[in-house]
């Protein structure tokens, strides 16, 4: 999440911290189409499988995972993909969800965490987690790779398939910022051990002049999107072992 130049409360400042113990359920989506190249945040929802928002994995991107191991990251490649059909590259609003499977099971050591049911209570004013590898700072790349995390409390306008979130009921638009590669990480409920994944962050109001970075993050609720998630991860579980993939791991900027 991001600290823009301007003095507000963001994930990169008073109101955030590092890790959060996230790092264990946690990768950074990368892609590259072309000459251009993205990064969002996943969460683990099975040993080879990431949830994260639609627009980071749509079209004919080359998409892999990262993680971080002994000092570095390691790279695996997705060989599959599903997009929620609720999803839409022209929308400004639409179901912007989708699951990558991997080529092979991640390390023990990144477990995954459980995906909303209904169980939780989405009343407005709800305490809820979100957390994302995105840039601390607007426009500065190198700022990225840091995984942070904010507590948010939902925010009015609530809708059955949509959430909006702050830093408190009454955000205003100097509130928290979301910025480039937090799209795609995880709205948690912490009520239970380990936390409940109820939503996927897929995008900003933006304010000002900010191009990158805006405030007030909205994200797509999972609990009415489950009938899809489990049909795709039985799909998923039971599909034909992936053929070898000849593309090159490197999405070297």
């Amino acid at each position: 999440m991001a600290v823009l130049a301007q003095p507000v409360l963001a994930l990169g400042g008073s109101q955030s911290s590092a890790n959060s113990g996230l790092s264990a359920h946690l990768v950074m989506v990368l892609s590259r189409e072309g000459n251009r190249h993205g990064a969002c945040t996943g969460t683990v929802v099975a040993s080879n499988v990431v949830l994260t928002a639609a627009h980071c994995v749509a079209g004919k991107k080359q998409v892999v995972v990262a993680y971080a191991e002994s000092g570095s990251h390691v790279l695996q490649r997705v060989v599959a993909r599903a997009l929620h059909p609720g999803f839409s590259r022209n929308a400004s609003v639409s179901v912007d969800v989708a699951l990558i499977r991997l080529e092979r099971p991640l390390p023990a050591r990144l477990s995954p965490l459980p995906i909303d049911r209904g169980e939780s209570d989405h009343a407005i004013g709800a305490s809820r987690l979100v957390a994302g590898f995105g840039m601390q700072r607007e426009n500065d790349e190198a700022s990225a790779g840091t995984l942070r995390s904010a507590n948010m409390q939902v925010l009015p306008r609530l809708f059955p398939r949509f959430m909006r979130l702050g830093t408190s009921v009454d955000a205003e638009l100097s509130d928290a910022a979301i910025c480039t590669g937090d799209s795609g990480g995880p709205v948690l409920d912490r009520s239970e051990s380990p936390p409940r994944i109820v939503g996927v962050i897929y995008g900003r109001e933006r304010f000002g002049s900010a191009k990158s970075c805006g405030t007030i993050a909205q994200a797509v609720r999972l609990a009415p999107q489950r009938q899809w998630i489990d049909a795709t991860l039985a799909k998923f579980s039971g599909g034909a072992a992936p053929r070898p993939s000849r593309e090159p791991l490197s999405l070297q900027r």
